[in-house]
């Protein structure tokens, strides 16, 4: 019998900030750990948190400088420093092994956790994810600069409204989008769209193989979903499932095709 626990709700003081978290569900409950994307946080999963109790034990932060987490010591690549804090954080809650649900810039977050600690990764469910590895080659790193420039002179906001426009295939989500980017801020959120890019131009290792769930909206951008595609081609333990009505942030577009999905796969495991 699993005994439900109250939410635990608290800040984590790390290298990088003060962490702000939430834990839920009972203590010896499998883990299922929450990885939001850039210019957003936490509560983003809350359709996920609300279909997994009371059977698993929950973890969901805010990424440094998100929502209600700080930010300091800036002084690498943010997938890996946010990796670390998340590391750090498993650690002082007890934490040994998790399933990961890596949303988009999660997704890289997890991979790298997954590299420098396989031994607290389970599983991973990348919804979406693209694979780390080098994709373009690293002549593509002189590009970068000029991609975040143009993008850069885009009025902030019609950046704010085009994020959540881009992103979500349902106007309440594309408007929780835009508002919780507006909070993040157009200059920390291109900061951190830089580094994704350069994570997926630089060689990478392979981490240690576990079982993922790779996860992607139909209306998503067609380089992400066949990215998504081919990674799953490349992973001899990876299912792939294609969430309809819903674009990049899928799990919000449409939680109960993403919950049904991801029960799948857990149950699996």
């Amino acid at each position: 019998m699993i005994f439900f626990q109250a939410m635990r709700k608290d800040f984590f003081s790390s290298h990088y900030g003060k962490i702000y978290y939430e834990l839920n569900g009972a203590e010896f409950a499998p883990a299922i750990v929450f990885i939001h994307g850039v210019g957003m946080n936490c509560h983003t999963f809350e359709k996920q948190i609300e279909s997994l109790q009371p059977h698993y034990r929950t973890l969901v932060w805010d990424l440094p400088g998100h929502g209600r987490s700080t930010l300091k010591n800036y002084s690498k690549r943010f997938t890996e420093l946010s990796a670390e804090c998340l590391n750090k954080l498993l650690e002082e809650l007890h934490i040994s092994r998790a399933v990961l649900v890596g949303q988009s810039l999660g997704s890289m977050v997890a991979q790298h956790l997954q590299l420098k600690h396989p031994e607290k990764v389970l599983a991973a469910v990348h919804a979406p994810g693209i694979e780390l590895r080098s994709h373009a080659g690293v002549w593509a790193k002189s590009i970068v600069p000029l991609f975040i420039f143009l993008i850069e002179l885009i009025p902030e906001n019609v950046f704010y409204k085009s994020f959540g426009k881009h992103r979500a295939f349902k106007k309440e989500v594309q408007e929780s989008l835009s508002a919780t980017m507006r909070e993040t801020g157009k200059k920390f959120a291109l900061k951190i769209t830089a580094d994704m890019c350069y994570d997926l131009i630089y060689s990478s290792p392979q981490p240690e193989k576990v079982p993922l769930l790779i996860l992607y909206g139909e209306k998503d951008l067609p380089f992400i979903r066949n990215a998504s595609k081919s990674w799953h081609a490349r992973e001899t333990m990876s299912q792939c499932v294609a969430i309809h009505q819903a674009n990049h942030i899928a799990n919000q577009d449409n939680p109960e095709a993403f919950n049904l999905a991801m029960h799948r796969f857990l149950d699996d495991l």
